[in-house]
């Protein structure tokens, strides 16, 4: 049997549900997940929980879709789960790790019982891949209705950062040329060419 380890700072493998039935391989993936997910919200926010990971806590029957693969669930405490998601759309998405960012609201059958809890989905974009080949980068809003919104989405699955910058403010100190300054403010131009769109939907 897997023995427990240290994920992260403060996350522990055994916070994941049935994390006694993960393979070497699977906790090495929880432990990047760890350090590029939950470690950052849980610094931010407190508090945060996995529920859900590649099996359901409840009896620790296997999941299917993206959670097969190494997609899990996150709730963070005090009701700011739908915060930490908007946080980490703009904080945590740029790097490329996430596929799916996805917040799902508490819902409710029509006699008013309810059926989902409110949390985060979170799929890296290699489970993703894994599950059906899309290798998208969208964060998502489903809302109570069922439906999708799409809140951010990264054209091509490409890493960018969706931050606005600050106008380049480019100036030259006493003895510096002004050719000098202008070589400067080009290679800043040139660098900046490069940079990569990022589509809001």
């Amino acid at each position: 049997m897997i023995a427990d380890r240290q994920l992260s700072r403060d996350f522990w493998l055994h916070e994941i549900p049935c994390w006694e039935l993960y393979t070497e391989a699977q906790a090495d993936e929880a432990a990047e997940f760890a350090a590029r997910v939950a470690q950052p919200i849980r610094h931010q926010f407190g508090r945060t929980d996995i529920t859900s990971g590649r099996y359901w806590a409840a009896g620790c029957v296997p999941r299917t879709g993206s959670h097969a693969f190494g997609a899990m669930d996150l709730v963070v405490s005090g009701g700011r789960t739908k915060e930490a998601w908007k946080w980490g759309a703009t904080a945590l998405m740029p790097s490329g790790y996430i596929g799916r960012w996805i917040y799902e609201p508490t819902r409710y059958d029509e006699t008013g019982r309810k059926i989902q809890g409110e949390h985060i989905h979170v799929a890296p974009r290699e489970a993703m891949l894994a599950y059906n080949g899309d290798g998208r980068i969208q964060a998502l809003e489903e809302l109570e209705d069922g439906s999708t919104y799409v809140f951010l989405d990264w054209v091509g699955g490409t890493q960018a950062n969706p931050y606005e910058l600050d106008p380049l403010v480019v100036t030259a100190s006493r003895g510096l040329p002004w050719w000098g300054a202008l070589g400067i403010l080009a290679a800043v131009v040139a660098a900046g060419a490069g940079g990569l769109r990022l589509r809001h939907s």
